[in-house]
């Protein structure tokens, strides 16, 4: 009887363990989930949903498998789908004639701010533009339809597209031709900090990518700074590797840093000089770019394929 009950505690390990065996076979034998954007629209899911300051909220959106890869190189964008709006007067946005008006949805690009290896989500941050008189009575389209999302809302996306992929180790793609690069200086107004912010979070993470990062974010109050204190916090942990720098219009009191417009003097003393191993990547409202940022680094040497805007 002895032997009989040993012999089925055997047969019973044995068999628990080869169950064990054949179910870390198959997980190891699974393929690999597929990157989320695949240049279809897909379906995401708001799970988060947060002010970050004053008029910006950072969205959470869920996609369809927590392990699955979102697929987005990182110097690239999303497309968000939305609902078309009407302006309050018909035809028109912001007073102005509306080039969108007849169509059945809109579309605008973002960049997350979520790591680029991150799995099963995305994570945006939108500057919200409400209606307010008398020059903007109308807001913005998108960014009325994401404020007025609840949690559990889907939206529609699409990607990835764009015309710059960082590849690591100071290696850049940029209209189809490949760069070598070493030294990277970055240029942000607004919410154009997103995609600056995703390749300086991609370099600093690869202890072996050599690449040094120059920061000049442009805002009109110290309170409009986004991500500052991440910003912040990598700068302390990588010291030799990125330099921030804030210029704002309307500086607080014992302010240490830049006032102002962007101008040649802070290009030529916070980014790095003009040379081979060197590029700039600049976002941010047009004015900024077309009258501060290009002009100036084309005076300071800098060669246009070298100035790249997102």
């Amino acid at each position: 009887m002895h032997e009989m009950l040993l012999d089925w505690r055997v047969a019973v390990a044995v068999g628990v363990i080869a169950v064990a065996v054949a179910a870390a076979l198959r997980r190891r034998r699974a393929p690999p989930l597929q990157p989320f954007l695949d240049k279809t629209r897909k379906c995401v899911t708001l799970v988060d949903k947060s002010f970050v300051s004053h008029d910006t909220i950072r969205f959470v959106f869920a996609i369809d498998h927590p392990q699955r890869p979102l697929g987005l190189p990182v110097g690239q964008h999303l497309k968000l789908f939305a609902p078309n709006a009407q302006g309050q007067v018909p035809g028109h946005w912001n007073g102005r004639p509306d080039p969108e008006a007849g169509e059945a949805e809109i579309s605008r690009k973002y960049t997350p701010v979520s790591a680029a290896a991150a799995k099963g989500f995305l994570e945006l941050l939108v500057k919200i533009y409400k209606p307010h008189k008398p020059a903007f009575v109308d807001g913005g389209k998108m960014s009325r339809f994401l404020h007025g999302l609840r949690l559990g809302d889907k939206v529609h996306v699409q990607g990835p597209y764009g015309r710059l992929t960082y590849l690591g180790c100071g290696k850049f793609v940029v209209n189809g031709q490949q760069q070598q690069k070493q030294k990277v200086g970055l240029l942000a107004g607004g919410s154009g900090i997103t995609p600056v912010f995703q390749v300086v979070q991609q370099v600093l993470q690869n202890n072996n990518d050599p690449t040094r990062l120059f920061l000049l974010y442009a805002n009109k109050t110290q309170e409009d700074i986004l991500l500052r204190d991440e910003l912040e916090e990598l700068e302390n942990q990588y010291p030799d590797r990125l330099s921030v720098w804030y210029t704002v219009d309307t500086p607080p009191a014992a302010w240490r840093y830049s006032v102002g417009f962007i101008t040649k003097e802070m290009l030529q003393q916070k980014l790095p000089a003009a040379a081979a191993d060197t590029i700039v990547l600049c976002c941010g409202p047009k004015p900024m770019l077309e009258k501060a940022c290009i002009p100036n680094l084309l005076q300071l040497g800098f060669d246009s394929k070298d100035i790249f805007c997102f």
